[in-house]
């Protein structure tokens, strides 16, 4: 008995799985419509803050708050109020950009009522006193529809070298003296009483982002104080206002209290807008702003014990006028590079060792990978943008250049001007006519020697190209890129390009293209890189013909064109 009411059982439970599935199959329900996603628009800040909190509420149930801050900013100094009517104060009196005042715990709930009885409290409390409406206190006057699609983004603020040289300038005329600790300071990771590993000592200033950006990997060091200010929530936004905001805010109350204040002394922004303006220099601008002085030398000489190659050079001063930051050499600290990176590698430099730090071509913050950046720019990508960038087993660059840095002097090679007036003008004609391939089209003429002129001025005028093009084959090398002028029979007469591109598809080396590819990929090529408008349509350098003849390979066709 008990067998066949299990036999039921599951019989009936099979039953209603198949018909379950035949419903889902057959359903007369059309396939649910994906849900629309609506474009967000951004606006311009204008000192308002966008309230959303999604790492607390996750999805919204009602639409964000636009928090008009400049508003409530000005209404309160009417009433001679400062920023404590909102913003606790730490033990040291400096305010703290916290909101709200309140918040038992981080959770959905604790969050919510803390705003709602922060914002309607007060604004009931002003209406109360005041008897006219002061300040929204039901959901939809804060919580409306238009702000569901709408971002409030601030643009990233650069401190560039400009704003740290006024900021220098300025402190020494208040106190009359050079004081950086009122800025930077170091955190000691071994002290463990907490209260003294945040100090100041004198030659080791460096970015706040070194230790406030939490969003990047670095090495085991710097990982560890990380963690120490992502405890503490001080990333970057937070740590640039508590110093940044609280230094303004206090040089503004003093010059309120000080007695024949100038009309031209003004305490730093403390309006969203007027730090945040999207607006930043260019490298050009700040060329003659003066950088930093930590006592770092204009021209170091690089010599690593017991390397095998000789020292380098190195134009320091040169290259801190090329960046707007340190940090786009110095992307740890301000040290130098090899106090982390090791002739074998080390811990602390991620196990990078010297050679690849400083000559990995597909590292932005290597020497080697700076420079392959500069050569995919305009100018240089015609001819660079064709040539290998690596020695394809080192990932390094290529072995010809080696001794161009490592020189083993302590002075700097001076940079090399080229000139087109020693060629033999017998051998390196003024124009060459390439008509081997000529068919449909009018052979093509070539202007060489104006091209030879123009890549000539083209790297005279660079700092990188002439230090490293130091002779005048090296520029041939950009079309002639697989031969070298030591290995020629004769002096300015590297091979033709069918030398080594046949005119019928090589299948013995499919990775080279046929002649007439290589003239397109070579001459475009560069024409694109190089955005020339010029010399882009078949026509602009080789008429095409009225009436054209195919190949004797091909069968016999005319045309008339």
């Amino acid at each position: 008995m008990k067998k066949k009411l299990l036999f039921f059982a599951i019989s009936i439970s099979l039953l209603l799985f198949i018909v379950y599935g035949l419903c889902s199959v057959y359903s007369t329900e059309g396939p649910v419509a994906p849900k629309e996603v609506k474009p967000v628009k951004e606006i311009k800040p204008e000192n308002k803050i966008g309230i959303a909190h999604s790492e607390i509420f996750g999805e919204l149930e009602r639409p964000q708050v636009i928090f008009d801050h400049q508003k409530h900013v000005e209404t309160l100094k009417k009433e001679k109020q400062g920023c404590d009517a909102c913003h606790p104060l730490d033990e040291w009196k400096d305010f703290i950009f916290d909101f709200p005042k309140k918040v038992k715990e981080k959770d959905k709930e604790s969050v919510m009522n803390a705003y709602h009885d922060e914002c309607i409290g007060c604004h009931k409390k002003r209406y109360k006193e005041d008897k006219e409406k002061t300040g929204p206190v039901t959901c939809g006057d804060c919580h409306k529809e238009e702000y569901e699609l709408i971002a409030v983004k601030h643009p990233v603020i650069e401190f560039d070298f400009a704003y740290h040289d006024n900021h220098v300038k300025k402190l020494k005329e208040k106190i009359g003296k050079d004081d950086c600790s009122l800025c930077h300071h170091t955190y000691d990771i071994e002290e463990e009483d907490e209260a003294l590993a945040l100090a100041y000592e004198k030659g080791t200033e460096e970015s706040c982002y070194y230790c406030h950006d939490l969003e990047k990997k670095r090495g085991p060091k710097l990982t560890a104080i990380t963690r120490v200010a992502a405890k503490k929530g001080l990333d970057v936004q937070r740590a640039s206002h508590l110093q940044c905001l609280n230094c303004h805010l206090k040089y503004e109350k003093e010059l309120e209290q000080k007695k024949g204040r100038k009309k031209e002394e003004k305490a730093g922004p403390t309006e969203c807008a007027k730090c945040h303006t999207g607006k930043y220099k260019t490298i050009a601008e700040l060329e003659k702003i003066p950088r930093p002085d930590r006592g770092q030398k204009e021209i170091p000489f690089i010599n690593i014990e017991d390397a095998k190659m000789k020292g380098v050079a190195f134009d320091h001063k040169f290259h801190e006028k090329s960046h707007k930051t340190c940090r786009g050499c110095h992307h740890e600290t301000l040290n130098a590079c090899r106090e982390c990176h090791t002739l074998t590698g080390s811990f602390d430099g991620k196990w990078v060792n010297i050679a690849n730090a400083y000559h990995d071509v597909l590292s932005e913050k290597s020497c080697a990978g700076c420079h392959s950046i500069k050569k995919s720019q305009r100018d240089c990508s015609g001819c660079h943008a064709f040539l290998p960038i690596m020695d394809i087993q080192t990932k390094g660059p290529m072995k010809e250049t080696c001794d161009i840095c490592h020189t083993g002097k302590r002075e700097l090679l001076p940079g090399a001007k080229l000139s087109i007036a020693g060629l033999d003008t017998e051998k390196v004609k003024k124009e060459v006519i390439v008509k081997i391939l000529e068919r449909e089209y009018e052979p093509s003429k070539f202007p060489h020697l104006k091209i030879i002129d123009r890549l000539v001025k083209t790297s005279n005028d660079s700092k990188l190209g002439s230090y490293f093009h130091r002779r005048l084959e090296t520029l041939c090398d950009g079309c002639h890129h697989q031969s070298r002028a030591e290995a020629e029979v004769e002096k300015d007469s590297p091979p033709y390009c069918r030398n080594c591109h046949s005119i019928t598809f090589d299948t013995q080396n499919r990775n080279r293209p046929k002649l007439v590819a290589a003239y397109h990929i070579q001459c475009l090529g560069c024409h694109v890189h190089m955005e020339l408008e010029k010399g882009r349509k078949c026509e602009e350098c080789h008429k095409k013909k009225a009436v054209w003849q195919a190949y004797p390979l091909e069968p016999k066709r005319f045309s008339l064109r």
